[in-house]
């Protein structure tokens, strides 16, 4: 087969869903064009205040209204889209390297020190993750950078536990069993055999890790304990608008309906990468 008709199958089975991945993706492309571009799609600041404008009503100029303190909704919600790529990206990202190292080394050793990760492995998933990352973020501070490594450290486990149960399966194939009669490097094995094989599934869990985590930064703005006033997240402006549902709905349902189209994007592209990178993990994962 060549490359083109490899191309033409991966794109056929990755919109096998119809319409509903054209959708997927072409939200997941507005997110990332809101969020890179905030700055010019909207002439306010997000923290601009006019108490003259306070819940102001939807118009020309103020599409979604405005806020308690005057403050734009849409311009808000552009930002909160960006705060929720930088810290979901950034966390995946972090996440992913430190799981699947760790997973590598408890896999493939064997030894003390494969034991010692997956004991701890065991000890934070008898701890609730919403709690462990409350924990976390507390501990850290209420910053971005803060954000980003409690979230990153609570999905450790998933990363870790992935990647130990498929070197588990990988090395016992006899191409591995081979290289090591051959006495080829361990170094060698692990990163031109064990992790090029392990990562198309590695990297359907991350993507469709990216929603969990932007949905969990989002409650823990809305709790009050992740990014602080005045960023401008989606959880804390349902946290704000949800004292007005009745009188200003807007600004409650506009970054909560975000917040659902953006984690359901996401989680719907993650599965159709999913089929077409290995139709047989169907609904394994």
């Amino acid at each position: 087969m060549t490359r083109k008709d490899k191309i033409k199958q991966f794109r056929t089975t990755f919109f096998s869903r119809g319409i509903i991945s054209y959708l997927a993706v072409a939200f997941i492309v507005l997110f990332l064009i809101a969020a890179i571009f905030a700055p010019i799609l909207t002439p306010y600041k997000p923290n601009d205040m006019n108490l003259r404008n306070s819940l102001a009503t939807p118009s020309i100029k103020h599409l979604l209204g405005c806020d308690l303190h005057g403050r734009d909704v849409v311009t808000r919600l552009l930002y909160g889209a960006r705060v929720s790529l930088v810290v979901s990206v950034f966390s995946c990202i972090i996440g992913a390297i430190m799981g699947m190292a760790l997973g590598l080394i408890a896999g493939y050793t064997n030894g003390p020190l494969s034991t010692l990760i997956m004991r701890y492995v065991d000890v934070q998933l008898a701890i609730p993750p919403m709690l462990f990352t409350i924990t976390i973020g507390i501990l850290v501070g209420h910053s971005i950078l803060g954000l980003i490594f409690a979230l990153s450290f609570g999905m450790l486990p998933s990363y870790i536990r992935l990647m130990y149960g498929l070197v588990l399966s990988l090395k016992q194939s006899d191409y591995i069993t081979a290289l090591k009669f051959a006495n080829v490097r361990t170094s060698k094995i692990i990163v031109r055999h064990l992790l090029p094989n392990a990562f198309p599934t590695m990297m359907v869990t991350f993507t469709m890790n990216l929603g969990g985590t932007i949905m969990l930064e989002s409650t823990l703005s809305f709790l009050g304990i992740g990014i602080q006033q005045p960023t401008a997240t989606w959880g804390s402006m349902v946290a704000d608008g949800y004292q007005y549902i009745f009188d200003r709905p807007m600004l409650a349902f506009a970054p909560g309906l975000c917040l659902l189209l953006v984690v359901l994007a996401f989680n719907i592209a993650g599965d159709s990468l999913r089929d077409a990178i290995d139709p047989r993990l169907r609904g394994k994962l």
